[in-house]
């Protein structure tokens, strides 16, 4: 499941969207800092392959991702994931062992940002007419990745940028990325990693009593 969980992650978080489009063609945007629970859903077969929080800093392009207990049976592993995209390498952290394995990611692309080669294909309204505060509209992006040799299409509001889903393919899979309970104002002293981390050492951040503690790399 490991191996599974970095590429889904590592590449793009579907297409949720019916309804009316605009004429302008927007800019690019950036996501902003933000923490929420990310799903991956497998298409074939409708298997949920991962689901958990997450914390992301879209200045610093890292990702701190920890999957949900109650998704996992009793014999699997947590899943705990700090992804450091600038440096190209993600932490595998053990939580009970106090230890993690440094690899190496083979792209930069991720599934909270929006790639900076996606084309704009429609903006859309979702809700209601008449109930301003129970409808959104949506840009949809679409893509390739070029080391997966993977599509993408990818949902991001209007405005703030948020990432809400995206619908990627391979020839080997299909998987449906849903971003949910996002948070945009997140405080600098509760961030979900340490930036000290380096080849020789790997840091966690104790969410609970918000200490840095040090890790040892395997």
């Amino acid at each position: 499941m490991q191996a599974f969980a970095v590429a889904a992650l590592s590449i793009w978080l579907c297409l949720g969207a019916t309804t009316l489009a605009e004429c302008h063609i927007p800019q690019h945007c950036t996501s902003p800092n933000m923490t929420g629970v990310l799903t991956v859903l497998a298409l074939t077969g409708g298997e949920i392959k991962a689901t958990g929080h997450y914390s992301y800093d879209s200045t610093d392009k890292k990702i701190r991702f920890t999957e949900s207990e109650m998704h996992l049976n009793k014999t699997e592993h947590l899943e705990d994931y700090l992804m450091l995209f600038e440096e190209g390498v993600f932490y595998d952290i053990d939580m009970k062992n106090q230890s993690c394995k440094k690899m190496s990611l083979h792209s930069h692309a991720h599934a909270l940002e929006l790639p900076a080669g996606a084309a704009h294909q429609v903006e859309l309204f979702l809700g209601s007419d008449t109930v301003q505060e129970e409808n959104i509209n949506v840009n949809i992006w679409t893509g390739s990745v070029p080391e997966t040799k993977g599509q993408y299409f990818l949902s991001t509001t209007v405005g703030e940028c948020l990432p809400l889903s995206t619908f990627y393919s391979t020839d080997s899979m299909t998987l449906l990325f849903s971003n949910s309970e996002v948070v945009t104002e997140v405080k600098e002293n509760r961030r979900e990693y340490n930036d000290s981390y380096t080849s020789e050492d790997c840091g966690y951040w104790n969410t609970k009593d918000y200490q840095s503690k040090p890790f040892s790399v395997k």
